[in-house]
């Protein structure tokens, strides 16, 4: 069977009669917040359908874990599908979830010819497939921005539209630049025959919500008749780096304080100058990451100081909530250690040049603030207040309204049935094969 002519879930249901109820999410460009609307959307639609009704896929990965199927073969997962696979308990196969992941130097495959795209995308039309026809509601997740994959001829409006969806796009709070993006990725959108269902403004400053909210929803329907379904506030506490974060973004270990590894902070100060340049690096400061040499016994002592000072003047009651992150060749020595497991300070040794110098630490701290914290399936806390902020402010009776999306198969019945590749997975339903030949 070829699936030449027409999306595939025309033919799921204008050939077997099952209707399909799926919508990608996608977003404008990088750091959107799109997977962690993806998680509290997933989960507005699991109390809405109910439990094991709906399904979830990213049919388009680039970081990934590699993970062991029940054959023994190993499948490249994308690390977000891992996050909702765990998040939910699903029990859906993997592959199906995550049918097609670029692992570095994969796009020169697909220009050198070793790839296909048509192969990639019949992966991801079966996944799709399997999915959608067992479930009541299927959830998406596009790969960054629409154009993502356009160097490999499959990009995420390609997929959509291939799959005959209808793509809500996740766009930054605010209103001229956040419109003009989302017009460029409409636009992408619909060259390539996928439709946009809706809107949702991600990260809206709280001062100006009910303003961006009431322009931004206006202009939608002026120009497009597109409901803006969803307008999230800015949260500082969710959107804030866990020191587990910057554990796995610079490659560090914990040395101490393990249980406090998801703690955030209110601020970040980097130590370089002495104590008798500047005081105040020995400050009691509520809520603060250090960053500082290993071997700066002085600034790790000073803070074992101030933690056992609020703890024995509040009886156990309260903590100074800081951090500790040390840079350097060495270490901390061992006693240092112990008093910081001790204090319950959540301290980091990161490796870095072969002598105490400063340069390793200011790589560090470069690198920390560009970093943009990504959900962690154990962050518990995090992920469950997340979801609960999104659902507060997403429009899920009209998401959930959305009717099948459908299509005529037209002329295009006859080349799907004398075509070679299979429509796989849909042995609980009509077999494609026998409706052909019937």
């Amino acid at each position: 069977m070829s699936w030449k002519g027409t999306s595939t879930t025309a033919v799921i249901q204008d050939l077997l009669g099952v209707p399909v109820r799926a919508v990608m999410l996608a977003a404008t460009g990088q750091h959107t917040g799109k997977t962690t609307l993806s998680l509290g959307v997933f989960r507005g639609l699991v109390k809405r359908w109910g439990k094991g009704k709906v399904a979830y896929m990213k049919p388009l990965g680039q970081r990934y874990v590699d993970i062991t199927l029940p054959d023994g073969t190993v499948h490249k997962v994308d690390r977000d599908v891992e996050v909702v696979r765990r998040t939910f308990n699903l029990d859906t196969p993997w592959e199906h979830m995550s049918p097609v992941v670029f692992p570095p130097g994969y796009t020169r495959q697909c220009i050198d010819g070793k790839v296909s795209s048509d192969d990639l995308l019949s992966k991801i039309k079966d996944g799709f497939t399997s999915l959608a026809t067992k479930a009541d509601f299927t959830l998406l997740e596009g790969s960054g921005h629409m154009g993502v994959g356009s160097i490999a001829n499959l990009n995420n409006a390609q997929v959509a539209g291939a799959l005959g969806l209808e793509v809500v796009v996740i766009a930054p709070g605010g209103l001229g630049v956040s419109f003009d993006q989302l017009a460029l990725n409409k636009a992408l959108l619909e060259k390539h025959g996928a439709r946009l269902r809706g809107v949702i403004l991600n990260k809206v400053e709280p001062s100006k919500y009910d303003m961006v909210k009431d322009y931004y929803g206006r202009q939608l329907q002026a120009l497009w008749g597109t409901p803006l379904l969803g307008c999230v506030p800015y949260q500082d506490g969710i959107s804030r780096p866990s020191l587990n974060g910057f554990k796995n973004l610079l490659s560090g270990e914990f040395v101490a304080g393990e249980d406090h590894a998801f703690r955030t902070f209110d601020s970040t100060r980097l130590i370089v100058s002495q104590g008798d340049e500047d005081k105040t690096i020995y400050d009691k400061v509520q809520g603060q990451l250090v960053i500082t040499l290993s071997s700066r016994n002085d600034v790790i002592e000073s803070m074992l100081r101030n933690q056992l000072e609020v703890l024995q003047t509040s009886q156990g009651t309260q903590d100074l909530r800081q951090g500790l992150v040390l840079v350097g060749h060495n270490p901390p020595s061992k006693g240092s250690v112990e008093e910081l497991r001790k204090a319950g300070i959540p301290t980091v040794f990161v490796k870095k040049g072969e002598s105490e110098e400063t340069t390793g630490m200011f790589e560090v701290m470069k690198a920390m603030t560009a970093f943009t914290q990504k959900h962690d399936y154990d962050d518990q806390d995090r992920l469950s207040e997340t979801m609960d902020l999104i659902e507060r402010n997403i429009d899920f009776d009209t998401l959930s309204r959305a009717p099948p999306f459908g299509g005529q198969m037209g002329s295009a019945l006859g080349s799907w049935c004398g075509g070679e590749s299979p429509l796989v997975h849909l042995e609980h339903k009509k077999d494609p094969n026998q409706a052909c030949r019937g």
